[in-house]
């Protein structure tokens, strides 16, 4: 079943909880650094540029190629709450002076969780998203996250290879 492949790649993006926490103690050690980083994966014939922590099957965000069909996935991974399994959703990817906007589809993820799902047509351009700006701002359904994009530059080249040909 395709979409359950592509759920597999689960390629997302994590919106925060923000719920009021209880006040820092004093004596509270520091907030771990950040351990996501951005990587690329071969699953069958697709390729994943991901970014999340290492050997967690979720990553917080992704884009999928599969070269075959020329389509360009993205997935964000989402809380369960005003967005339901089945739900369409407007997702805008923006970085640098680029704006993408996707008309995405709601299904339902890992636990509690929600995979918010988009394809496009596999162009050179839509890939140039990443090269744009330091940050991807993900924004849907009135939340916004920010993902560094340092990392997914330096996997750029290697991406766009797997996905485009030698160019």
């Amino acid at each position: 079943m395709r979409r359950a492949f592509l759920l597999g790649l689960l390629f997302s993006l994590a919106v925060l909880d923000h719920s009021a926490a209880a006040p820092a103690k004093p004596a509270a050690k520091p907030a771990a650094a950040d351990a996501r980083t951005w990587a690329i994966v071969k699953a069958e014939d697709s390729y994943v540029m991901r970014y999340g922590a290492s050997r967690v099957p979720d990553p917080l965000f992704a884009v999928a190629c599969q070269p075959a069909a020329a389509l360009l996935q993205f997935t964000v991974d989402v809380p369960a709450g005003r967005i339901k399994a089945g739900d369409g959703v407007a997702v805008s990817l923006a970085a640098g002076k680029r704006r993408m906007q996707l008309a995405a589809t709601a299904f339902r993820g890992a636990g509690d969780r929600l995979v918010v799902e988009a394809a496009v047509t596999l162009e050179a351009n839509v890939l140039d998203l990443f090269a744009s700006g330091d940050q991807l701002t993900v924004s849907m359904d009135g939340t916004r996250e920010a993902i560094p994009l340092a990392g997914a530059k330096a996997k750029l080249a290697d991406f766009r290879r797997a996905c485009l040909g030698a160019s």
